[in-house]
């Protein structure tokens, strides 16, 4: 097996791992955040202006990644919390 780096934007922000499942610490890791900020997956881009992302999802558990994938690492509640999770 070889290793690849895959290239995720995180707030914005290229980030390399050396390996696809990251578990949520990682992402938090990653930009300097606090363990009790929310990860979220981008679905669509850009979200409307002045709105909440309806379609994003909250991640809470390990999750497979690939390069070009979008998430947010963000304050808890700035998107509703695990209430909205799917």
């Amino acid at each position: 097996m070889h290793n690849h780096h895959i290239t995720i934007i995180i707030n914005q922000r290229p980030h390399h791992f050396d390996h696809s499942l990251l578990a949520p610490e990682e992402f938090r890791s990653a930009v300097g955040a606090p363990s009790d900020y929310e990860i979220w997956k981008i679905v669509h881009d850009p979200d409307p202006e002045g709105q909440l992302p309806v379609d994003d999802v909250q991640i809470t558990t390990s999750v497979e990644v690939q390069s070009g994938q979008r998430f947010r690492v963000v304050p808890p509640g700035t998107f509703g919390g695990a209430d909205r999770a799917s």
